[in-house]
């Protein structure tokens, strides 16, 4: 054995991390951080918009088939003269007046008074056959075995007037009225509201303008929910026998006419792009407003009424919005918003249509220095009126849809 005493035990050396090895993972782990949180962000984000996309398309899908089913049902009359029937003189020696048409296709603007601004409402009424309108067809059996029958099918008391037996005849036939109105406290934004009735003709037509040119009016005929809501943009566009294109503008001939003389005829059928406004009677819509009309004689004379080929539906529901830094003359060639980026979702700005209030305007593109300021290229677009906004005020810009449907007994000019 050993006489030496026993040393103490020997010192283990466990590794530790020096200052900037910590100072390393830190920096490390921040990055990380960042980067799961900025990842998430974007995918919260995505997941944002892609909700909206899909609630958006959800609302339209809900909502088109009532105005599909209305416009592919749109019934043309025959074409013959309205002259009025007396059986006491089937035989008159003097002709009467024509009568004015009970079945009509208009389309145009109506200007109501908002507040301190007057807003140019698009509607568009027509007649249809009552064939799978469930509206109707639920009283029509029924309807017409009163000789003192005095009520319409309209959406208003209709189970009441049912139950008493008052529903007049429908002829097979109903009017239908679609017309957009803006909020109160948006006046940018609004609702498309339809209204119908059952027969056609009358008093209170829906084809008169002028039993619908009030908001009053309007409120009493429409029901009171409407087709849809949160609508920057209902507008509409009629494809006339001269239509070759889709595209249009105001600044294009609207070719009218056959060639006049074989020169013409040579040349060519000329590019001719849709209609804005339609009336098939051609005498309520003055020229400067349809450029097809032909004044107040052709109100009544049936060989002139017209109805279009077919018919594009385009609205935009309220999606993105920004407000305008400064007050917005109505001369003024661009304007500045508190965000710019508001519209960045839709890639490039150049030659769209944005809505400031309740004034659409086509933007040319961002200033090339601020990306907040947009330039304009033309005021008082899609039939609004060009006007003066306040600072605050809100710009809407949102994605369009658009459907294209045909009518299949359209009527050309053939005079």
């Amino acid at each position: 054995m050993s006489d030496r005493a026993p040393g103490p035990p020997p010192v283990s050396r466990r590794g530790g991390f020096t200052l900037l090895e910590i100072l390393i993972a830190m920096s490390l782990f921040t990055v990380i951080g960042l980067g799961v949180v900025l990842l998430m962000r974007t995918g919260v984000e995505m997941y944002v918009k892609g909700s909206e996309g899909s609630l958006q398309e959800d609302r339209l899908e809900q909502s088109l088939p009532r105005l599909e089913d209305d416009l592919r049902h749109v019934l043309v009359p025959p074409q013959i003269d309205r002259i009025p029937f007396d059986p006491k003189n089937p035989d008159p020696q003097e002709q009467p007046e024509p009568l004015p048409p009970t079945n009509r296709f208009l389309s145009g603007y109506l200007t109501f008074r908002f507040g301190e601004k007057d807003i140019a409402c698009r509607y568009l009424a027509f007649v249809r056959d009552t064939t799978g309108l469930g509206e109707v067809e639920i009283y029509a059996d029924r309807a017409g075995q009163n000789a003192l029958a005095d009520a319409y099918i309209d959406g208003w008391e209709d189970e009441r007037e049912f139950r008493e037996n008052r529903h007049l005849p429908t002829g097979g036939a109903a009017e239908v009225l679609y017309i957009w109105l803006p909020d109160e406290d948006r006046m940018g934004v609004g609702a498309v509201y339809r209204a119908y009735r059952s027969p056609i003709g009358g008093e209170g037509t829906l084809l008169d303008p002028k039993n619908f040119d009030t908001r009053e009016k309007v409120v009493r005929l429409v029901q009171r929910q409407p087709v849809f809501q949160d609508v920057v943009l209902f507008d509409l566009l009629f494809w006339t026998q001269w239509t070759t294109h889709w595209e249009w503008s105001s600044r294009e001939p609207v070719v009218t006419r056959p060639p006049a003389d074989p020169a013409e005829l040579k040349a060519g059928a000329l590019a001719c792009g849709p209609s804005a406004t339609w009336d098939s009677t051609r005498g309520i819509l003055p020229a400067e407003t349809f450029r097809l009309a032909k004044g107040a004689p052709s109100f009544t004379f049936s060989a002139d009424d017209i109805w279009p080929h077919g018919v594009r539906v385009a609205y935009a529901l309220a999606e993105t919005s920004s407000e305008l830094v400064r007050t917005l003359s109505a001369s003024d060639g661009s304007f500045t918003v508190v965000a710019g980026d508001f519209a960045t979702g839709r890639g490039e700005i150049r030659n769209v249509l944005m809505k400031v209030g309740a004034e659409w305007v086509e933007v040319s593109g961002r200033d090339p220095s601020r990306r907040d300021t947009f330039h304009i290229s033309g005021r008082g677009m899609r039939g609004t009126l060009a006007a003066a906004h306040g600072e605050g005020e809100p710009v809407y810009f949102g994605r369009v849809f658009d459907f294209t449907m045909a009518i299949p007994s359209f009527r050309d000019d053939n005079n």
